[in-house]
């Protein structure tokens, strides 16, 4: 059987990020020998996740066929609604769709019509890949260049919303050092007035004298 997470080697980190709390509370815990062998005997609680999907990514690309299952099985279960469309249209072309061996260009347009302005260029890619989807290479890689597109996209709004909080975080800061400055410039406009006050009284005291 191909293994089907070689084609995503860019990739992985994306897919196990969707399932990062099912690997987590689930199957990390459910595998002894495979958590020995990367971590040892070190808490979970100790591991970053990008140990962990690294760990993941080791054994998916050298096939490891217990973990491929539950990772798409997984995977697929979150994208339940793009699931659904699939099934319906491949089971169009043959009720049993798991055996169809060949899908035509214009079959492959009709199944993909509208999933990727409804689910999203990246998902529609992964699940094609990740199901073993017959569509033409053609199509594939169309599928390929427009996730590429909106993944460089996402790491875009990624920095600027980095940026944008880096900005707020510094505005704050700002804002509560002249919040500071204001209330120290009041206690010591408060004080020369007490004193200012004070001095008056004496001056008057001593003129009466």
């Amino acid at each position: 059987m191909e293994n089907q997470f070689l084609p995503l080697k860019n990739w992985m980190h994306v897919v196990l990020n969707a399932i990062k709390k099912d690997i987590k509370s689930e199957h990390l815990g459910s595998d002894p020998e495979f958590y020995r062998a990367y971590f040892g005997n070190r808490p979970q609680n100790r591991l970053t996740t990008e140990e962990i999907f690294d760990a993941y990514e080791k054994e998916l690309t050298r096939g490891n066929q217990e973990i491929a299952e539950w990772v798409v099985n997984r995977w697929v279960f979150k994208h339940g609604d793009l699931y659904q469309v699939f099934a319906e249209r491949l089971s169009r072309i043959n009720p049993e769709f798991s055996e169809i061996q060949t899908l035509t260009s214009e079959q492959s347009q009709e199944i993909l019509k509208g999933t990727v302005e409804r689910f999203g260029a990246i998902p529609v890619f992964l699940f094609v890949i990740l199901n073993g989807v017959v569509f033409p290479e053609s199509v594939r890689m169309d599928l390929l260049k427009m996730a590429e597109s909106a993944k460089i996209e996402q790491e875009q709004q990624g920095a600027e919303a980095d940026e944008r909080e880096s900005l707020e975080k510094l505005l704050a800061a700002k804002e509560r050092d002249i919040a500071r400055l204001h209330d120290k410039l009041l206690g010591v406009q408060k004080k020369y007035e007490r004193d200012t006050e004070a001095l008056k009284k004496q001056i008057k005291a001593l003129q009466k004298r």
